[in-house]
């Protein structure tokens, strides 16, 4: 009898420690561009990095965008070949939404967004 009751315990202890543990998403950089190739986003997921950069000069801004509950846009509005650099401090190994679109700024950070040209991917933090 204490055999099978030892068993019982040792069996629920490793379902236990089975249920409890979870797999962490993979950290991985992610470099996407508009579907024309106007604007560019790096996510670095080692330190948490945005990087946009204003390819064309077409007139409109770059704007990269990240979400992780929240939406937040950033605007790289200085024109062709510049890059702005937005250094994040986000909790570790969360899942989190990189993208990038164009858009012409009106005084809000959603205003004259162009959400046809907005693309994005999946990643976490590190």
């Amino acid at each position: 009898m204490k055999s099978l009751t030892r068993i019982a315990v040792i069996g629920v202890s490793v379902t236990a420690v089975t249920l409890g543990t979870s797999t962490a998403a993979t950290a991985e950089n992610v470099t996407l561009t508009t579907m024309h190739g106007t604007a560019r986003v790096e996510w670095v997921s080692h330190g948490e990095h945005l990087y946009i950069t204003d390819r064309v000069a077409d007139g409109h801004s770059a704007v990269g965008v990240y979400e992780m509950g929240t939406k937040y846009y950033y605007w790289n509005s200085k024109g062709k070949g510049t890059t702005r650099h937005v250094n994040l401090s986000l909790p570790e190994n969360r899942a989190i939404a990189v993208g990038i679109m164009t858009g012409d700024w009106q005084g809000t950070p959603t205003g004259g967004l162009h959400w046809d040209t907005l693309t994005t991917q999946t990643t976490s933090t590190s």
